[in-house]
């Protein structure tokens, strides 16, 4: 109808029309169609334009007509069409109809106002018009305005609420015209004519007599619904009012808070809520602008503030407090823009009001009142407002009380008084804003009101968890949940207010905080105050940029008295002078670990720090344990100097050759490939962990951020301090690096790395040349055969770890030295990449990686002898626990690789890897002579080169994703993604080409740039297919689906190139291959998108359907899996299209299965509810069918979960493992639950308390209302141990003399009558057969009857599939219950007169006692057989009657409704037959009446299981 009614020519007027009302089926939609139909051809008869000109001329030139006045419905479809016309009107032309349009809108609506729809579309039509009117002419409108007007008190809700808002469209539209102060005069009469009515009618209701009460009462409830209705639009309009018109009405709102009716209060409060934050306050005595005058706005705020009743007084409207909350909120932030001295008098007032409503029932309202509060202390709280504040004493008789500001603070503060105490977690916050606030504003002095509650609750917190710990250890297991509860509550009201005081300590800083708090650690020990140690540990975590010498003046001499005082403990002697000696030496320690937080930004560091080095240096020459702090304070010192100076541009003379912060000992990478060991986590600093996510430097070496106040000259200043004394420094550093062991140097190792990089080469390189001296000694002392006489001795107890010790040393202290002195320490590398000893070869990886991560030009200029130590003869003596930091080398050299400049690749790539082809390394040609056909071939033979040298590095990473140690699958598999994320970003392009592109381009580098950097990293792990070996082909697949797991998104066109040869490995025999396909096939069948993984249904489906019926390595269970997983991705319509005929079967039960599913769902409720987890995951994991897969970096990948072959039968476990989650098991197992529940016997942790025994599978979530849960739990409460079951003997004993521990030996290692395989093997875990096979076939004998002779009957074969078939037809009828005929169980262990162990056999599996013996042959029903039992049928175990899902649960008991009907069946079968039986005897005369029972007993129906 768009196009054919107007097109787009009508300014949108069709398209909409036939958006909201052409698909309605309404009389009224369909009215107004036919309308704007028959005015369009109208238009169009006349030859107009269809405009929005045209169809107002129209429309109005219709309503003018009498016969369509007197329409209704004509009127209301020609109104609606009127309010979509107007906004798209030229202004000019409505405000030059405006006059006539008004009339006869006023017109239709006095004329048709009583019906609700006419009297919307009349008054919306009015507004848009009156919006539009021309100031000059403005006595035109007052009567449509004032027919407006009287339409915001109608009785019906709609037309009140559209007339609201056509007044706030007016008031709007005459913003700053001359005609806003007459439009608000008129809404002022309003408001005087209906806000004073309710105090009238309550007034003439007091008067009136009892017969005149029923009356006063309904004019009374008019009057306020009135005020109400009125109300209601004034919190619109209310702030679009000329400036004394809103004076006027808020004098009149204000009126009716001495009425004290609630709901009025709450709606005028409201109105001025909205009035006071409204924005442009006009200046006073202008007319022109809109909202209050400044001291207007004042004198509301104060009255507001002083009307008791609003604040006084129980059961208040939580909506009023609400609303009080808004209006101080916003009237004060206006206010302290415009006058802050009036509002630094009136803001405590305000304060105090709303501090008592912390204590408020309502959650609502505690938090809205915080809000509040903090809103009115950030955006009031300006340096002018605290400056006033400071000024201005009090006016009243009490001239000589607070200032305001201390007033405001005292207010705040005592929100942390015991009356507060259920509202700490909102008026923490509060105090925080305060504190950060009067710190930034330099105000730190009025702070102590607030501190001490803080340390009141900090240190009553403290107390608490150690009361509640002394009551749980002396009171036992009855007081513990008690203690327990405690202990939470005091915890999380001692974690806020250390956040609020470490805010304290950052904004106004220590000196304050420890003014207003001493630590009063000495007192304490003298044991005549309390100490205040846990404000140790706050400040080693907040103190930034703040005075290094308050440290040295305050906390050093602090620190050196408990020094003094543990040593004097120490050599007295005694238990308690040993305790107490320890204590002191405990709190000296902590003292010291606060060093680097006030080293950190220190603002007096050039002047505190020459002052006092040597106090340093002393503690550090005779306190080792003190040279963590003193280290770290060295380090954070160092590299924020560095941090700054780089930001600066300075050059490296300032800030060294490498970045120690990204690249140091304590970096991420060195963290993450294995640094030091020993990391000191003394930051602990939360901000700082941040922080070294976001880099800046690692957030400037775990300080944070630099402050504001720190600039470039401050950063020289403190570099210049700091190189005075470097020197001494490293001295004192390396010797202590050498004489430490090697799990303690990583403090030692960051700070020589962080000083060397802020030190001068001269000075760093005579250290440097020492250390490569004394390492080049080591490595002759350790070739010579005899040990020389001036063996070196430092750096560890043996030629090894002595070497490591140096290569390191000389590591870090390259950080500050040119490439010269790193081609020196690259040599000395060479040496340790091939030695025997695996550590030897780490440290030497870790020590290449860390120089071709930090050093980019010193790699692009040694990039050949990197790849000779990688690629070269060499490589080869690379043990498997050095793969993991030889990868870390991988990724740099790949990366300079494919930046490497064509022009110098020929003189920095290594020939000799070529195998003889110089010529493809120099870009020579011998047969072309053409000297520009030579240069191009060149170019060509060089970056095939290029990327055939990083196709070997790449099959390196590949292989390490088969290595059985798990960080260098996963640092592999990391690495791969990585790569492929930086080529992709290097050369961004399609993934994959077609080949009429490739034909197109002619060339391969073209082409290749065409395609992009991702498909040609594709290309190189997939050459890795046609490797000679099945090691190299598995990890191949498994690489390739790590990446189609990353990219599955962006493969659109090499999946056609990348899954037809994977696929054909599952025709080869090597079932390490096979695994990893079908690994490979599950990544695609839930990664893929559909639309990518349909055309390949065909080809998937004929490879893995060749080992469905392979049991061994669970390949039979992997297919199944996915094929349902492809059914549910992809149809089972399209899956049934390329099924082989021959496999129907599975696919007919899988659908089998998912139809019960969806029965279960819609039959029962725990159905239902295992539905709605079955529906929420699959939506998460498929959104939808034409949907893109997730390709986010950060997926979650789990190698076990898709090549493991120990996978179970639960397909949405295996799915959830897959996607990153533990599933349904602990990420432990129950291997992990048992060791870490600490059980004693009886089911009673250490503590005494009882413990929660831990459910079936190891780690999942106990059912507490299911009664075997509830009987286990009585029974470990009661200290019942479970007693094994019998004809089963505990594997582990315990002497009773002794106490030790006795194993059993098992005197029988044969118990199947097999052979002894292999010697005395354990068995496999829960395996009772007693046979120990890795071949998961023969999990498919447990629970045959008779295993043994299973197992002769299936002679050689491999295959066991009908092993149970041949133990049912063995001789003897051999069975797992009662007597067997051999005398033997299927344990295989005899028995006394032919019976099993304990009468009961123990196999136990499903065909045991399914009733197949008991099934006659040529009849319907069961027989007794030569056994002469009477038939009977077990319901077999379903292990899913233990799954916690009820939905599973459901499905396994369904069973029993099959035996149960079978049963019935047969019962009624057999009843019948005994019926007939008995009347042919008594026909018979009584003859043959036992052979007419015994018939009938034979044909009893068989139950099935």
């Amino acid at each position: 109808m768009a196009s054919e009614y107007g097109g787009d020519a009508d300014g949108g007027v069709a398209a909409e029309v036939a958006q909201r009302y052409g698909r309605s089926a309404q009389p009224e939609s369909q009215q107004v169609v036919a309308v704007f139909k028959a005015i369009t051809d109208v238009i169009r008869t006349e030859g107009l334009p269809l405009s929005p000109t045209s169809y107002f001329a129209a429309i109005m030139s219709a309503l003018e007509k009498p016969e369509t006045q007197t329409s209704q419905q004509v009127v209301l479809a020609m109104l609606t069409l009127l309010s979509l016309v107007l906004p798209r009107l030229p202004a000019h032309v409505l405000r030059s109809r405006f006059a006539g349009a008004a009339e006869l809108v006023g017109a239709l609506l006095a004329a048709h106002g009583a019906e609700a729809a006419t009297a919307k579309a009349a008054l919306g039509c009015l507004a848009q018009v009156l919006a539009a009117a021309d100031p000059a002419a403005w006595l035109a409108a007052v009567p449509a305005f004032n027919q407006l007007l009287t339409f915001l008190t109608d009785a019906r809700p709609k037309v009140r609420k559209r007339a609201s808002g056509g007044l706030v469209e007016v008031l709007a539209g005459l913003q700053r015209s001359a005609a806003l102060g007459a439009a608000s005069e008129l809404v002022l009469k309003a408001c005087q004519r209906i806000l004073p009515g309710p105090a009238a009618a309550a007034q003439a209701a007091a008067s009136a007599s009892n017969k005149q009460r029923a009356a006063a009462e309904a004019a009374i409830t008019a009057a306020v619904a009135d005020a109400l209705h009125l109300l209601g639009a004034l919190k619109g309009g209310l702030p679009l009012l000329a400036t004394q018109a809103a004076k006027a009405a808020t004098e009149l709102l204000l009126k009716l808070y001495s009425l004290r009716q609630p709901l009025l209060d709450r709606h005028v409060t409201e109105a001025l809520a909205a009035l006071a934050g409204a924005q442009g306050a006009a200046a006073a005595g202008s007319s022109s602008g809109s909202g209050l005058a400044p001291s207007d706005l004042g004198d509301l705020l104060t009255v507001v503030t002083d009307t008791e009743s609003l604040w006084v007084g129980g059961g208040r409207d939580p909506g009023l407090l609400m609303a009080l909350g808004r209006l101080l909120e916003g009237g004060f932030s206006r206010l302290a823009e415009v006058d802050p001295a009036a509002c630094a008098a009136r803001l405590p007032r305000a304060v105090h009001a709303l501090v008592p409503q912390l204590a408020a029932e309502q959650d609502g309202v505690r938090y809205g009142t915080s809000q509040a509060l903090r809103t009115l202390i950030t955006d009031c709280l300006t340096a002018d407002t605290v400056a006033a504040a400071r000024r201005a004493r009090p006016t009243g008789p009490s001239s000589s009380g607070p200032t305001p500001l201390a007033s405001l603070v005292a207010a705040v503060a005592s929100t942390l008084s015991a009356r507060y105490q259920d509202a700490w977690g909102m008026a923490l916050p509060v105090v925080g804003t305060l504190i950060e606030k009067l710190g930034e504003v330099g105000a730190a002095d009025v702070a102590g009101p607030l501190l001490v509650p803080l340390g009141a609750i900090c240190a009553g917190a403290l107390d608490a968890v150690e009361d509640a710990d002394a009551a749980g250890a002396g009171a036992g297991g009855e007081e513990e949940e008690g203690g327990a509860a405690g202990k939470a509550a005091a915890a999380a009201h001692a974690g806020a207010a250390e956040a609020t005081l470490g805010t304290a300590l950052r904004a106004l800083g220590p000196e304050a905080v420890l003014k207003v708090l001493p630590l009063q650690i000495l007192e304490g020990l003298a044991g005549t105050a309390e100490p205040r140690t846990w404000l140790l540990p706050l400040m080693r975590r907040h103190v930034r940029h703040s005075q290094l010498g308050f440290w040295f003046r305050e906390l050093l001499p602090l620190a050196q008295s408990l020094g003094g005082r543990a040593a004097a403990l120490s050599a007295a002697g005694g238990a308690a002078a040993g305790a107490l000696a320890l204590k002191c030496r405990a709190l000296e320690l902590q003292v010291w670990h606060c060093l680097p937080a006030f080293i950190s930004w220190a603002t007096d560091l050039p002047t505190a720090y020459p002052a006092a080095v040597n106090s340093l240096a002393a503690a550090f020459a005779n306190r080792p344990d003190l040279h963590p702090p003193i280290c770290m304070a060295l380090q954070r010192a160092a590299a924020q100097v560095r941090h700054v100076l780089a930001a600066d541009g300075r050059g490296s003379e300032f800030i060294g050759f490498a970045d120690p912060a990204a690249h140091g000992p304590t970096s991420g990478a060195a963290a993450a490939a294995g640094g030091t060991a020993g990391a000191d986590d003394d930051d602990d600093d939360g901000a700082a962990a941040a922080g070294m996510a976001e880099d800046p430097a690692v957030a400037a070496a775990h300080g944070g951020a630099p402050p504001s106040g720190y600039d470039t000259a401050a950063a020289e200043a403190a570099l210049t301090a700091l190189r005075s004394y470097n020197k001494q420094w490293l001295s004192v550093l390396c010797k202590a690096y050498l004489v430490s062991e090697p799990e303690g140097r990583l403090p030692y190792s960051a700070a020589i790395a962080a000083v060397s990089a802020v030190t001068e080469a001269g000075v760093v390189g005579g250290y440097f040349r020492s250390a490569m001296q004394k390492l080049q000694k080591v490595v002759l002392d350790e070739s010579a055969e005899v040990p020389p006489p001036d063996l070196i001795t430092d750096g560890g107890p043996d030629p090894a770890a002595r070497r490591n010790a140096f290569l390191e040393l000389a590591l870090w202290l390259s950080f500050g030295l040119p490439e010269g002195a790193v081609d020196a320490l690259f040599r000395s590398v060479k040496g340790a990449l091939t030695h025997s000893q695996a550590a030897v070869q780490k440290r030497g990886f870790k020590v290449l990686a860390v120089l071709a991560e930090a050093r980019g030009s010193w790699l692009a200029g040694n990039l050949g002898e990197v790849i000779k130590q990688l690629l070269g003869p060499q490589a080869t003596a690379t043990l498997s626990a050095a793969r993991r930091y030889r990868l870390r080398v991988i990724r740099p050299v790949i990366i300079a690789l494919q930046q490497l400049d064509p022009k110098s690749a020929a003189a920095q790539l290594p020939r000799d890897l070529l195998g003889g082809d110089e010529e493809m390394a120099d870009g020579k040609d011998a047969d072309d002579d053409d000297e520009e056909g030579e240069d191009g071939k060149g170019k060509r033979h060089q970056a095939a080169f290029r990327r055939q040298l990083v196709a070997s590095l790449v099959a390196d990473i590949v292989l390490c994703t088969k290595e059985s140690n798990k960080k260098t699958r996963a640092a592999a598999y990391d690495l791969l993604v990585g790569l492929a994320h930086v080529m992709d970003e290097q050369e961004p392009g399609q993934l994959g080409g077609s080949e009429e592109e490739e034909e197109d381009m002619g060339q391969e580098k073209e082409a290749a740039g065409c395609k992009g950097g991702l498909y040609e990293f594709f290309s190189m792990v997939m050459a890795g297919l046609v490797a000679t070996t099945p090691h190299m082909v598995s990890a191949t697949v498994m690489a390739l689906a790590r990446l189609t797991y990353e990219f599955a998104a962006a493969m659109q066109n090499v999946i056609a190139s990348l899954v037809p040869p994977v696929l054909s490995l599952l025709r080869g025999k090597a079932r390490e291959v096979v695994k990893s396909v079908l690994g490979f096939v599950k990544v695609c069948a839930m990664r893929l998108p559909v639309d990518l993984l349909t055309p390949q249904l065909g080809p998937i489906l004929e490879g893995i359907l060749l080992w469905s019926q392979d049991s061994k390595n669970k390949f039979k269970l992997k297919v199944r899996v996915i094929v349902e997983r492809l059914a549910r991705r992809c149809g089972f319509e399209a899956l049934a299209s390329v099924m082989p005929p021959s496999e129907s079967r599975l696919l007919a039960h899988i659908r089998k299965e998912a139809a019960k599913k969806q029965r279960r769902k819609a039959g029962s409720q725990a159905g239902s509810e295992a539905g709605d987890v079955e529906g929420d995951r699959r939506s998460r994991h498929s959104s939808g069918r034409d949907s893109l897969a997730r390709t986010a970096r950060a997926s979650q990948w789990g190698h076990t979960a898709v090549f493991s072959s120990e996978a179970g039968d639960d397909m949405e476990e295996d799915e959830q493992e897959l996607a990153g989650g533990a599933g349904r098991r602990g990420a432990g197992g129950a291997k992990s639950v048992k060791s870490a529940g600490g059980k004693s016997a009886g089911g009673r942790n250490a503590s005494g308390g009882v413990r929660l025994a831990a459910g079936g599978s190891g780690g999942d979530p106990m059912d507490l209302l299911d009664a075997a849960t509830s009987r286990q739990l009585v029974r470990s409460a009661a200290g019942v141990v479970r007693q094994p079951a019998a004809g089963r003997e505990e594997a582990f004993k315990r002497d009773p003399s002794s106490g030790k521990m006795v194993i059993a030996e098992e005197e029988d290692d044969d118990p199947l009558g097999l052979g002894k395989r292999g010697g005395n093997k354990k068995r496999r875990r829960g395996d009772d057969d007693g046979y120990n096979s890795d071949d998961s076939d023969y999990d498919d004998l447990k629970g045959v009857a008779d295993l043994r002779h299973a197992l002769r009957k299936a002679g050689e074969s491999k295959s066991v599939r009908f092993a149970e078939a041949a133990a049912a037809k063995s001789e003897g009828g051999r069975s797992m219950g009662g007597r067997s005929a051999g005398g033997r169980s299927a344990g295989g262990a005899s028995s006394v007169g032919g019976r099993s162990a304990g009468g009961r056999s123990s196999g136990g599996g499903k065909g045991a006692h399914s009733g197949e013996r008991f099934k006659a042959k040529g009849a319907a029903g069961d027989v007794k057989g030569k056994s002469k039992i009477e038939p009977y049928a077990y319901w077999s175990l379903d292990r899913r009657m233990l799954n916690r899902r009820r939905g599973k649960q459901a499905a396994a008991t369904s069973k029993l409704e099959s035996i149960v009907s079978g049963a019935k069946a047969g019962a009624l079968k057999g009843a019948k037959a005994k019926r007939q039986a008995a009347a042919s005897a008594a026909a018979a005369g009584g003859r043959g009446g036992g052979r007419a029972g015994g018939k009938g007993g034979a044909k009893r129906q068989r139950t099935s299981e």
